[in-house]
């Protein structure tokens, strides 16, 4: 196997993977079966600030994370077409951006359950 090969497996697997462990984190959370914690979940001052906060954050950010999965979709399809189309290390760097992309939904559901913590009436002030 070329190093290419092994580089767009292993970002592969990633793509997948990321999506998946989010989603899992942020439903429970949403759920409430996951309480404010130091580990994971989405962790700003808003959402720590109570546990409605908590649970109002993550609700509110589910279905931006659930955008992850048609990230990981397109990015990996577009990374397998581009490294049997082209070969070397082109396939890598597709699969390097759409992970770099599911990067970028994770930081906005970050946003969007610190929007929504804010407004729960535990919030502190701002």
């Amino acid at each position: 196997m070329s190093e290419e090969l092994g580089g767009l497996i292993s970002l592969s697997f990633a793509l997948v993977l990321l999506p998946g462990i989010c989603i899992a984190v942020t439903r429970q959370a949403a759920e409430g079966l996951v309480g404010i914690n130091g580990s994971f979940g989405i962790r700003t001052r808003y959402t720590r600030a109570s546990d409605d906060a908590w649970v109002a954050g993550h609700r509110a950010a589910l279905p931006v994370v659930k955008a992850m999965w048609p990230v990981a979709g397109v990015g990996l399809a577009a990374a397998v077409i581009v490294h049997i189309s082209f070969g070397g290390s082109a396939g890598t760097g597709v699969a390097f951006l759409a992970l770099m992309a599911e990067v970028a939904v994770v930081l906005r559901s970050a946003a969007v359950a610190n929007r929504a913590a804010r407004s729960t009436p535990a919030a502190p002030d701002q």
